[in-house]
């Protein structure tokens, strides 16, 4: 451990691992660790007051001062030390210290002194006595070893593993992170060393997937792409992504087969042999940084909300008779947000804005607004629903949702899929060339947009939508202040302010919703004939649903009401205001006559 001391001196003291993990436990209580980790949840600058109580941990060296103070190696150790996250999720950093513990070459993991990303201690076999004084070749063996546990833990974790406090290119042998405070640090007491030697240091066969060019021409294509293109592995949408140094206004953009084949004939234009699948294997490498560019824009804002109600201008850019609106479009945002930050466990995002509006009002460029420019790859509005399998794998992959011309999905899947696929909080699907069935966390949030107002089919699902009749054209040129707007619901999300119906809400949705239902024959012809009454109005008839069917029927004809007598039933059961009671032959309403018979 290092640190610095009040004349600015360096200290280094040796500490064993079980000691440290000791440490971290008492740490619990240290009001730097605590301010620092406060800075962090709050979006303030990353970085403390009194930064010199805290130690630097190294893992991987014997550290000694020089005769000018600076720290040199004095020996190596057969540990790494590795960094993960960032993770937002509390409860997501004690998962990840868990699956952790699934690799036999984990020696310990704890959270790190921002609580916001996992440090993970590793064992591996180090190389034989006689390279140990060679620094050079140490530095080579420190750098592979790093490069294979981070491939390793990043693919177990699911999240971008790199080498501790390393982000200059400096020797992963200073790996280091400050000192931190864990409650329960997870500590093995025989973990198996990981074998790196032979392995990652041996020349590497030549397969299929191997790059086929010497090394000279494989350091010289990646320094020839690194010229013109930035490279990140997007763990949301599991693709790699590319950015124009040039034209970074175009954003990220997936990588495809033109792409690479254009890389490879602008790499031999430039006398580097590189074909297409040389380019193909190092853009699918571990040697491309893996990022999850939601946790990224949600981590890295350095900004705190400054109280004003951004998400409040933004609803008020909508013209609309819902008087809930604003209310119901914040409650909606941050369910959204809240879906990114893995905050909905249980259940997802189960409110969907349906704007109704004739054409030109902007509605679906208002939707796609409502993601930043940094997000906006992950804005959809062309998913056909009636494939469920692409719905549910969209629904992991992309952001918001917005089931454009509403109107066009089946009364069928409006009551049977979409109702049920829309609160769900994960996922199961089978990826390409996997072996089995997993459970992925969901992402996505919906929104819907329609020119017609009869879009409701389901009277009992409708209250996972709210119409809003949109009265004037949304105004879409105004600049958004998207930092703000987001500091504001992530501010909310981790206030725990309300982001779902309650019983009183789902009330007021239900009666606004009625006139925006698209009418089945069961509503028409029980309207015309019957109205709902109690129990003490002298006309009450007390009739079960088979009775009214029946009814209806010999009035209007045998093919008047279209659905069967179970789809009636349901209807019944969900008719406004309507009382019911439990008979022998099961549930009756009470109804009087609308139109007397003769």
């Amino acid at each position: 451990m290092v640190r610095i001391d009040k004349k600015q001196q360096r200290r280094v003291s040796p500490i064993t691992l079980r000691k440290l993990m000791d440490r971290l436990k008492a740490n619990v209580d240290s009001n730097e660790i605590a301010a620092l980790r406060h800075k962090v949840k709050s979006n303030g600058r990353y970085m403390l007051d009194k930064h010199e109580l805290l130690h630097r941990v190294y893992a991987s060296a014997w550290l000694k001062k020089s005769d000018n103070g600076a720290l040199v190696v004095a020996n190596y150790t057969d540990m790494l030390l590795l960094s993960a996250g960032p993770i937002i999720e509390e409860e997501r950093l004690g998962q990840l210290k868990q699956v952790a513990r699934i690799l036999p070459s984990t020696m310990a993991a704890f959270v790190g002194s921002s609580g916001r990303t996992l440090k993970i201690i590793v064992q591996v076999t180090l190389p034989e006595e006689s390279r140990l004084g060679n620094e050079t070749e140490m530095d080579l063996f420190f750098r592979k070893a790093y490069h294979a546990a981070s491939a390793i833990y990043s693919s177990l974790l699911n999240v971008a593993v790199v080498p501790s406090g390393i982000n200059d290119g400096s020797s992963p042998v200073m790996a280091s992170c400050r000192i931190s405070a864990d409650e329960s640090p997870l500590l093995i007491e025989k973990p198996t060393p990981l074998n790196v030697d032979g392995v990652e240091l041996a020349p590497m066969p030549q397969t299929e997937t191997a790059l086929s060019i010497d090394d000279n021409d494989v350091s010289a294509l990646i320094s020839f792409l690194a010229k013109k293109y930035d490279f990140r592995y997007n763990t949301v949408r599991g693709a790699t992504e590319y950015l124009e140094k040039e034209k970074p206004y175009w954003g990220w953009r997936p990588i495809d087969l033109r792409f690479v084949n254009g890389l490879s004939l602008d790499a031999r234009e430039a006398d580097i042999e590189a074909r297409p699948k040389d380019v193909m294997t190092y853009l699918n490498s571990s040697r491309i940084r893996a990022v999850d560019p939601v946790d990224e824009y949600i981590f890295n804002m350095s900004y705190k909300w400054d109280g004003h109600d951004h998400i409040g201008d933004l609803a008020d850019r909508v013209k609309t008779d819902l008087k809930q609106w604003k209310k119901w479009f914040r409650m909606w945002f941050y369910g959204m947000v809240a879906q990114w930050m893995g905050y909905n466990h249980k259940y997802g995002n189960s409110i969907v804005p349906l704007l109704v509006a004739p054409q030109s009002y902007h509605k679906s460029t208002f939707c796609r607004q409502l993601l930043p420019p940094e997000l906006r790859w992950g804005y959809l509005d062309n998913l056909k629903f009636d494939n469920q399998k692409l719905v549910m794998q969209s629904m992991v992959d992309f952001l918001l949702i917005n089931i454009d011309e509403f109107n066009s999905i089946s009364k069928k899947t409006q009551e049977g899929f979409l109702k049920n696929t829309i609160q769900l909080a994960s996922i199961s699907l089978k990826r390409p060339y996997s072996r089995r069935v997993e459970s992925e966390r969901r992402r996505a949030s919906f929104i819907a947009t329609s020119n017609m107002t009869d879009v409701l089919s389901d009277p009992s699902g409708s209250r996972r939508f709210f119409v809003v009749n949109v009265t004037s054209p949304i105004d879409t040129d105004k600049p958004i202040n998207y930092e703000q707007l987001y500091a504001q619901a992530v501010a909310a999300v981790r206030n725990n302010e309300r982001r779902w119906f309650n019983d009183a809400d789902i009330e007021q949705v239900m009666a606004h919703n009625r006139k925006y239902a698209l009418l089945s024959s069961a509503d028409m012809y029980f309207n015309d004939y019957f109205d709902t009454t109690s129990p003490d109005d002298p006309d009450a008839m007390k009739l079960t649903a088979s009775e009214i069917y029946d009814y209806i029927r010999k009035r209007a004809g045998a093919t008047a009401v279209t659905e069967s007598i179970t789809t009636f039933g349901r209807y019944l059961s969900n008719v406004p205001d309507i009382q019911k009671v439990h008979v022998k032959s099961g549930t009756a309403y009470y109804v009087k006559f609308r139109k007397k018979e003769g």
